[in-house]
């Protein structure tokens, strides 16, 4: 009898272990997963032609570069997780080990931990937010939420959508869609407010000075390979695969990047 119950115990607890490793990071459209153990996942969905582009050699590629990168910053930071190519759409899993090794490879602004440090990191919080409560948004003052230990927040600079490991309680308005108690979705001209579409702010404007950009806190993006990068190969090329970087000189970076002159701040507990 003891030893069912010790078998029973062993197997509870590798079932336990299997469904964490199992999460699932699917995604119609492109998100970044921000885990509890402050690792990120992004799963990055874009268009491809599989009769002029091919899988394996996009495959081979995103490798190469993932290598290329942790050879130079350290080892297993970017790991690839998951590749696959259907119905002419490429979906791309990677993860990192942390909010800054994600910025650095994509080039996209994101920081995700307490409220305080956040603060103290020089996020001001500005702008309109609104408090979120059974999927319905309204107007609220984020002060309420800036001394309470308890929450935590992602900001970023990106349209694409964001899942946190806990319930959204108040995101900025600008730019913002509700999907669920998990998810916001970040996208140029809508509000989370009902009724309400907003304009590209001019306030958190990036200076671009070379290959580097300079954010309102104070922070260096350098030059980054994102995920766009590893599906933007190009038709020319044959045993080598190209891409180009976010932001190349004619390229339409509003329309074909996931860069956003907006800070988004999503607080959540």
């Amino acid at each position: 009898m003891k030893k069912f119950v010790s078998l029973a115990l062993v197997f509870v607890l590798c079932t336990s272990l299997f469904t964490g490793c199992g999460a699932s990071y699917a995604a119609d459209e492109s998100t970044v997963f921000v885990l509890k153990d402050g690792g990120i996942v992004s799963t990055d969905v874009e268009d491809f032609d599989e009769g002029t582009y091919d899988e394996k050699g996009l495959e081979s590629y995103a490798k190469e570069t993932i290598a290329a990168y942790n050879d130079t910053y350290g080892s297993d930071l970017v790991k690839l997780k998951d590749l696959s190519v259907k119905d002419k759409k490429a979906t791309i899993i990677l993860s990192y080990a942390t909010a800054q090794e994600y910025q650095r490879f994509n080039g996209i602004e994101l920081f995700a931990g307490s409220v305080a440090e956040a603060l103290a990191a020089g996020y001001t919080f500005e702008g309109e937010f609104a408090a979120v409560k059974d999927g319905t948004a309204a107007l609220c003052d984020a002060d309420a939420y800036l001394d309470d230990a308890e929450y935590k927040v992602v900001v970023i600079r990106g349209n694409l959508n964001v899942h946190v490991p806990g319930e959204v309680v108040c995101v900025s308005v600008e730019n913002t869609k509700y999907v669920d108690e998990k998810t916001i979705s970040i996208r140029e001209g809508i509000s989370i407010l009902p009724g309400e579409e907003t304009t590209e702010s001019t306030e958190a404007v990036k200076e671009t000075n070379g290959t580097e950009s300079v954010t309102e806190t104070g922070t260096e993006i350098p030059e980054s390979v994102s995920d766009d990068d590893l599906l933007n190969m190009s038709t020319e090329a044959s045993a080598d695969v190209s891409f180009k970087f976010d932001g190349e000189e004619g390229e339409d970076t509003e329309s074909a990047g996931e860069n956003s002159q907006v800070y988004t701040y999503i607080i959540y507990k």
